[in-house]
Protein backbone atom coordinates (compact mmCIF):
# COMPACT_ATOMS: atom_id res chain seq x y z
CA UNK A 1 0.00 0.00 0.00
CA UNK A 2 1.40 3.40 -1.06
CA UNK A 3 1.53 6.42 1.29
CA UNK A 4 -1.14 8.42 -0.84
CA UNK A 5 -3.73 5.82 0.05
CA UNK A 6 -2.29 5.62 3.45
CA UNK A 7 -2.86 9.43 4.04
CA UNK A 8 -6.19 9.60 2.66
CA UNK A 9 -7.34 6.87 5.15
CA UNK A 10 -5.78 8.76 8.07
CA UNK A 11 -8.07 11.52 6.71
CA UNK A 12 -11.14 9.93 6.57
CA UNK A 13 -10.80 8.50 10.04
CA UNK A 14 -9.79 11.89 11.60
CA UNK A 15 -12.84 13.42 9.84
CA UNK A 16 -10.63 15.48 7.12
CA UNK A 17 -11.54 13.77 3.92
CA UNK A 18 -12.61 15.24 0.81
CA UNK A 19 -14.93 13.93 -1.70
CA UNK A 20 -11.97 13.20 -3.74
CA UNK A 21 -10.58 11.30 -1.17
CA UNK A 22 -13.78 9.19 -0.67
CA UNK A 23 -14.10 8.41 -4.66
CA UNK A 24 -9.97 7.53 -4.64
CA UNK A 25 -10.60 5.82 -1.56
CA UNK A 26 -13.40 3.79 -3.23
CA UNK A 27 -11.56 2.82 -6.12
CA UNK A 28 -8.85 1.62 -3.87
CA UNK A 29 -11.06 -0.99 -2.52
CA UNK A 30 -12.52 -2.19 -5.72
CA UNK A 31 -9.19 -3.20 -6.55
CA UNK A 32 -9.16 -6.08 -5.17
CA UNK A 33 -10.73 -7.94 -1.75
CA UNK A 34 -7.46 -7.75 0.29
CA UNK A 35 -7.84 -3.93 0.33
CA UNK A 36 -11.49 -4.02 1.17
CA UNK A 37 -10.95 -6.47 4.02
CA UNK A 38 -7.50 -4.29 5.43
CA UNK A 39 -9.72 -1.27 5.10
CA UNK A 40 -12.40 -3.11 7.26
CA UNK A 41 -9.61 -4.33 10.00
CA UNK A 42 -7.96 -1.08 10.14
CA UNK A 43 -11.35 0.55 10.98
CA UNK A 44 -12.16 -2.10 13.60
CA UNK A 45 -8.82 -1.38 15.22
CA UNK A 46 -9.21 2.46 14.90
CA UNK A 47 -12.81 2.24 16.43
CA UNK A 48 -11.51 -0.25 19.29
CA UNK A 49 -8.56 1.71 20.15
CA UNK A 50 -10.24 5.18 20.24
CA UNK A 51 -13.14 4.95 22.97
CA UNK A 52 -14.85 8.50 23.46
CA UNK A 53 -13.23 10.42 21.05
CA UNK A 54 -15.36 12.54 19.08
CA UNK A 55 -15.09 12.72 15.43
CA UNK A 56 -14.37 16.37 15.19
CA UNK A 57 -11.04 16.60 17.58
CA UNK A 58 -9.45 15.29 14.60
CA UNK A 59 -6.02 16.46 16.18
CA UNK A 60 -6.59 14.73 19.23
CA UNK A 61 -8.49 11.19 17.65
CA UNK A 62 -5.06 11.36 15.26
CA UNK A 63 -2.24 11.41 18.40
CA UNK A 64 -4.45 8.96 19.87
CA UNK A 65 -4.07 6.34 17.23
CA UNK A 66 -0.21 7.27 17.00
CA UNK A 67 0.25 6.61 20.32
CA UNK A 68 -1.37 3.22 20.20
CA UNK A 69 0.12 2.00 17.81
CA UNK A 70 3.59 2.92 19.26
CA UNK A 71 2.72 1.39 22.43
CA UNK A 72 1.55 -1.72 20.10
CA UNK A 73 5.13 -1.85 18.57
CA UNK A 74 6.97 -2.81 22.07
CA UNK A 75 5.10 -5.55 22.49
CA UNK A 76 6.37 -8.67 20.54
CA UNK A 77 3.59 -11.07 19.22
CA UNK A 78 3.22 -14.69 20.32
CA UNK A 79 5.26 -15.46 17.29
CA UNK A 80 7.93 -13.05 18.37
CA UNK A 81 7.54 -10.76 15.14
CA UNK A 82 7.34 -6.98 15.47
CA UNK A 83 4.10 -5.50 16.06
CA UNK A 84 1.84 -4.15 13.42
CA UNK A 85 2.31 -0.25 12.02
CA UNK A 86 -0.65 1.24 10.20
CA UNK A 87 1.15 -0.26 7.12
CA UNK A 88 1.96 -3.45 8.30
CA UNK A 89 -1.90 -3.66 9.67
CA UNK A 90 -2.69 -3.25 6.28
CA UNK A 91 -0.74 -5.56 4.68
CA UNK A 92 -1.48 -8.54 7.06
CA UNK A 93 -4.95 -7.89 7.79
CA UNK A 94 -7.20 -11.19 8.50
CA UNK A 95 -9.67 -12.86 6.01
CA UNK A 96 -12.93 -11.39 6.93
CA UNK A 97 -15.66 -13.34 5.51
CA UNK A 98 -18.49 -11.58 3.09
CA UNK A 99 -19.67 -11.62 -0.60
CA UNK A 100 -20.33 -7.98 -0.71
CA UNK A 101 -18.98 -4.95 1.10
CA UNK A 102 -20.74 -1.99 2.01
CA UNK A 103 -18.54 0.97 3.64
CA UNK A 104 -20.45 4.12 4.71
CA UNK A 105 -18.20 7.20 5.31
CA UNK A 106 -19.13 10.79 7.52
CA UNK A 107 -17.37 13.60 8.77
CA UNK A 108 -18.16 17.23 8.75
CA UNK A 109 -17.30 19.71 5.85
CA UNK A 110 -15.50 23.54 7.02
CA UNK A 111 -17.10 22.86 10.79
CA UNK A 112 -20.61 24.52 9.09
CA UNK A 113 -24.08 23.41 11.18
CA UNK A 114 -25.19 21.90 7.79
CA UNK A 115 -23.76 18.01 7.95
CA UNK A 116 -22.87 16.69 4.84
CA UNK A 117 -23.08 12.57 4.22
CA UNK A 118 -20.64 10.59 2.08
CA UNK A 119 -21.43 7.28 1.27
CA UNK A 120 -19.50 4.05 -1.04
CA UNK A 121 -20.93 1.24 -1.81
CA UNK A 122 -18.97 -1.90 -2.96
CA UNK A 123 -19.57 -4.89 -3.98
CA UNK A 124 -17.48 -8.42 -4.61
CA UNK A 125 -17.99 -11.59 -6.12
CA UNK A 126 -21.54 -10.88 -6.09
CA UNK A 127 -24.62 -8.26 -7.14
CA UNK A 128 -26.36 -6.27 -4.52
CA UNK A 129 -29.92 -4.55 -4.22
CA UNK A 130 -30.71 -2.08 -2.39
CA UNK A 131 -32.65 1.71 -2.16
CA UNK A 132 -31.43 4.68 -2.52
CA UNK A 133 -32.65 7.74 0.90
CA UNK A 134 -34.20 9.34 -2.50
CA UNK A 135 -36.14 6.26 -2.92
CA UNK A 136 -34.08 5.13 -5.84
CA UNK A 137 -34.46 1.48 -6.50
CA UNK A 138 -30.75 0.23 -7.15
CA UNK A 139 -29.33 -3.50 -8.36
CA UNK A 140 -25.24 -2.90 -8.37
CA UNK A 141 -23.69 -5.71 -10.18
CA UNK A 142 -20.39 -7.77 -8.49
CA UNK A 143 -16.89 -5.52 -8.65
CA UNK A 144 -18.77 -2.55 -8.81
CA UNK A 145 -18.66 0.83 -6.57
CA UNK A 146 -21.60 3.28 -6.54
CA UNK A 147 -20.37 6.60 -4.70
CA UNK A 148 -22.42 9.66 -3.60
CA UNK A 149 -22.87 12.49 -0.86
CA UNK A 150 -26.14 14.27 0.52
CA UNK A 151 -26.84 16.98 2.39
CA UNK A 152 -30.00 18.61 3.68
CA UNK A 153 -30.40 21.09 1.14
CA UNK A 154 -29.00 18.95 -1.98
CA UNK A 155 -31.09 19.91 -4.75
CA UNK A 156 -29.57 17.70 -7.23
CA UNK A 157 -29.13 13.86 -6.80
CA UNK A 158 -26.19 12.85 -8.10
CA UNK A 159 -24.49 9.10 -7.42
CA UNK A 160 -20.38 8.03 -9.26
CA UNK A 161 -20.50 4.96 -10.93
CA UNK A 162 -17.56 2.10 -11.49
CA UNK A 163 -19.08 -0.87 -12.81
CA UNK A 164 -22.29 -1.82 -13.73
CA UNK A 165 -25.79 -0.87 -11.52
CA UNK A 166 -29.32 -0.67 -12.79
CA UNK A 167 -31.53 1.96 -11.61
CA UNK A 168 -35.25 2.47 -10.93
CA UNK A 169 -35.68 6.35 -10.33
CA UNK A 170 -38.85 8.11 -8.70
CA UNK A 171 -40.03 10.63 -11.08
CA UNK A 172 -38.83 14.09 -9.14
CA UNK A 173 -38.56 16.79 -12.13
CA UNK A 174 -37.82 19.52 -9.48
CA UNK A 175 -34.49 17.14 -8.39
CA UNK A 176 -33.30 15.45 -11.22
CA UNK A 177 -30.95 12.66 -11.06
CA UNK A 178 -27.81 12.08 -12.53
CA UNK A 179 -25.15 9.28 -12.99
CA UNK A 180 -21.41 10.42 -13.10
CA UNK A 181 -19.46 8.13 -15.25
CA UNK A 182 -16.10 10.15 -15.40
CA UNK A 183 -16.38 12.85 -18.51
CA UNK A 184 -19.85 11.89 -18.93
CA UNK A 185 -23.09 12.08 -17.32
CA UNK A 186 -26.47 10.17 -17.66
CA UNK A 187 -29.58 12.54 -16.16
CA UNK A 188 -32.91 11.57 -15.83
CA UNK A 189 -36.25 13.02 -14.27
CA UNK A 190 -37.73 9.32 -13.52
CA UNK A 191 -36.81 6.40 -15.37
CA UNK A 192 -35.25 2.78 -15.51
CA UNK A 193 -32.24 1.98 -17.08
CA UNK A 194 -28.84 0.01 -16.83
CA UNK A 195 -25.28 1.54 -16.49
CA UNK A 196 -22.48 -0.83 -17.36
CA UNK A 197 -18.83 1.54 -16.76
CA UNK A 198 -15.88 -0.54 -15.59
CA UNK A 199 -12.30 1.19 -15.29
CA UNK A 200 -10.77 -1.16 -17.58
CA UNK A 201 -13.11 -1.47 -20.03
CA UNK A 202 -12.36 1.27 -22.95
CA UNK A 203 -16.38 0.70 -23.96
CA UNK A 204 -19.46 2.21 -21.82
CA UNK A 205 -23.03 1.47 -22.29
CA UNK A 206 -26.26 2.90 -21.13
CA UNK A 207 -29.33 0.78 -22.11
CA UNK A 208 -33.01 2.44 -21.61
CA UNK A 209 -35.84 0.03 -19.93
CA UNK A 210 -38.77 2.42 -19.70
CA UNK A 211 -39.15 6.59 -19.50
CA UNK A 212 -36.62 8.95 -20.77
CA UNK A 213 -32.97 9.56 -20.18
CA UNK A 214 -30.27 11.99 -21.60
CA UNK A 215 -26.01 11.30 -21.96
CA UNK A 216 -24.20 14.15 -21.87
CA UNK A 217 -20.38 14.25 -23.00
CA UNK A 218 -18.47 17.18 -23.52
CA UNK A 219 -19.21 17.35 -27.15
CA UNK A 220 -22.51 15.56 -27.35
CA UNK A 221 -26.07 15.15 -26.10
CA UNK A 222 -28.39 12.51 -26.82
CA UNK A 223 -31.82 11.58 -25.53
CA UNK A 224 -32.71 8.07 -25.57
CA UNK A 225 -36.11 6.18 -25.22
CA UNK A 226 -36.93 2.77 -24.36
CA UNK A 227 -35.09 -0.16 -25.47
CA UNK A 228 -32.29 1.75 -27.17
CA UNK A 229 -28.36 0.81 -26.09
CA UNK A 230 -26.24 3.43 -26.26
CA UNK A 231 -21.97 2.56 -26.29
CA UNK A 232 -19.71 5.16 -25.90
CA UNK A 233 -15.79 4.61 -26.44
CA UNK A 234 -13.79 6.24 -24.13
CA UNK A 235 -10.99 6.58 -26.21
CA UNK A 236 -12.33 7.80 -29.46
CA UNK A 237 -15.66 9.74 -27.93
CA UNK A 238 -18.12 8.11 -30.78
CA UNK A 239 -21.29 6.73 -29.83
CA UNK A 240 -23.44 4.25 -31.40
CA UNK A 241 -26.78 3.47 -30.62
CA UNK A 242 -28.34 0.06 -31.28
CA UNK A 243 -31.98 -1.86 -29.98
CA UNK A 244 -31.39 -3.70 -27.15
CA UNK A 245 -33.55 -6.51 -24.75
CA UNK A 246 -33.66 -5.50 -21.58
CA UNK A 247 -34.20 -8.98 -20.36
CA UNK A 248 -30.99 -9.81 -21.65
CA UNK A 249 -28.91 -6.54 -20.58
CA UNK A 250 -30.50 -6.63 -16.88
CA UNK A 251 -30.24 -10.77 -16.74
CA UNK A 252 -27.49 -10.26 -13.90
CA UNK A 253 -29.70 -8.87 -11.28
CA UNK A 254 -31.25 -12.45 -11.44
CA UNK A 255 -27.69 -13.91 -10.98
CA UNK A 256 -28.22 -14.82 -15.08
CA UNK A 257 -25.63 -14.79 -18.05
CA UNK A 258 -28.37 -14.94 -20.83
CA UNK A 259 -27.52 -14.37 -24.99
CA UNK A 260 -29.75 -14.88 -27.78
CA UNK A 261 -28.65 -15.80 -31.59
CA UNK A 262 -25.14 -14.10 -30.67
CA UNK A 263 -22.21 -15.24 -32.99
CA UNK A 264 -19.86 -18.04 -30.25
CA UNK A 265 -16.72 -15.77 -30.05
CA UNK A 266 -19.27 -12.86 -28.96
CA UNK A 267 -20.19 -15.52 -26.44
CA UNK A 268 -16.56 -16.17 -25.17
CA UNK A 269 -16.20 -12.60 -24.79
CA UNK A 270 -18.87 -12.24 -22.23
CA UNK A 271 -17.30 -15.80 -20.80
CA UNK A 272 -14.15 -13.59 -20.14
CA UNK A 273 -16.32 -9.98 -19.35
CA UNK A 274 -18.06 -12.25 -16.29
CA UNK A 275 -15.48 -14.29 -14.65
CA UNK A 276 -12.38 -11.88 -15.83
CA UNK A 277 -11.00 -15.04 -17.48
CA UNK A 278 -8.64 -15.14 -20.73
CA UNK A 279 -10.02 -17.88 -23.63
CA UNK A 280 -8.66 -17.90 -26.69
CA UNK A 281 -10.55 -19.46 -29.82
CA UNK A 282 -8.51 -21.31 -31.85
CA UNK A 283 -10.86 -22.25 -34.81
CA UNK A 284 -12.31 -18.77 -36.31
CA UNK A 285 -14.86 -20.69 -38.23
CA UNK A 286 -16.38 -22.34 -35.32
CA UNK A 287 -16.76 -18.88 -33.66
CA UNK A 288 -19.33 -17.86 -36.43
CA UNK A 289 -21.55 -19.99 -35.22
CA UNK A 290 -24.44 -18.50 -33.66
CA UNK A 291 -26.13 -19.41 -30.12
CA UNK A 292 -28.58 -18.85 -27.41
CA UNK A 293 -29.13 -19.85 -24.13
CA UNK A 294 -28.80 -18.81 -20.39
CA UNK A 295 -26.98 -19.90 -17.58
CA UNK A 296 -26.17 -19.45 -13.51
CA UNK A 297 -23.87 -17.10 -12.71
CA UNK A 298 -23.24 -19.73 -9.97
CA UNK A 299 -21.90 -21.98 -12.05
CA UNK A 300 -18.01 -22.37 -13.54
CA UNK A 301 -16.06 -21.60 -16.40
CA UNK A 302 -15.64 -24.92 -16.79
CA UNK A 303 -19.00 -26.33 -16.24
CA UNK A 304 -20.63 -23.83 -18.59
CA UNK A 305 -18.42 -24.61 -21.63
CA UNK A 306 -18.91 -28.35 -20.74
CA UNK A 307 -22.49 -27.66 -20.56
CA UNK A 308 -22.31 -25.88 -24.18
CA UNK A 309 -20.41 -28.42 -26.12
CA UNK A 310 -23.66 -30.48 -25.99
CA UNK A 311 -25.10 -28.60 -28.55
CA UNK A 312 -22.06 -26.91 -30.61
CA UNK A 313 -19.13 -29.52 -31.61
CA UNK A 314 -15.62 -28.30 -29.49
CA UNK A 315 -13.45 -29.36 -27.06
CA UNK A 316 -11.48 -27.09 -24.63
CA UNK A 317 -8.65 -27.43 -22.70
CA UNK A 318 -6.82 -25.32 -19.44
CA UNK A 319 -3.52 -24.44 -19.76
CA UNK A 320 -2.41 -21.89 -16.74
CA UNK A 321 -5.02 -18.94 -16.48
CA UNK A 322 -6.20 -19.40 -20.33
CA UNK A 323 -8.76 -21.11 -21.57
CA UNK A 324 -8.60 -22.54 -25.31
CA UNK A 325 -11.02 -23.44 -27.14
CA UNK A 326 -10.45 -26.04 -29.96
CA UNK A 327 -12.63 -27.92 -32.83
Amino acid sequence: MDQEIEQIIIRNLTGEGSCDDMVKLSEWLALEEENRTSFLRVHKYWSAALPGVSIRDKKTAYQQLLKRIKESEKKPSAAGRHSLTIRHWMRYAGIVAGIAILTSMYWLMNQKAEETHHYSYITGDSPSAFELPNGTKTALNKNSTLAYSTTDTNDIRTVTLQGEAFFDVRPNKDKPFAVSLGKTTVTVLGTSFNVKNYPEDSLLAVTLIKGSIRFDTPEQTVVLQPDQHLVYNKLDNKIRIDIAESSLVTAWKDHLLRYKSIPFAEFLSLLEEQYRVEIILLDKELGSHKVSGAFDLALSVDQILNLTKKNLSFNWKKEGNKYLIIK
